[in-house]
């Protein structure tokens, strides 16, 4: 999927399955040091997470929620991964 002006893509993967890719706006997460939100043009990240609530605005600003277990997330190059043990 081609990114628009204002997204950027991401895939959120556990263990056992793609659960999300595509485009969004932004994605709030919970790393280990607190909440951080990523969007557009952010500079490249790793950073581990610790159990909380995830929020994704989609390109047409619809919104998904859930909780993830611990695990990490990366961005670099408006190109995201959210690895995680388990989403609920």
């Amino acid at each position: 999927m081609a990114t628009t002006d204002k997204g950027f893509e991401i895939d959120i993967v556990t263990p056992q399955k793609l659960f999300f890719s595509g485009e969004v706006t932004s994605v709030t997460a919970p790393g280990q040091d607190g909440l951080f939100q990523v969007l557009k043009n952010h500079a490249p990240l790793l950073s581990a997470l610790k159990n909380g609530k995830v929020k994704i605005v989609l390109a047409d600003k619809s919104e998904k929620n859930f909780t993830v277990a611990d695990g990490f997330f990366e961005v670099s190059g408006n190109k995201a991964i959210l690895l995680t043990e388990n989403i609920a």
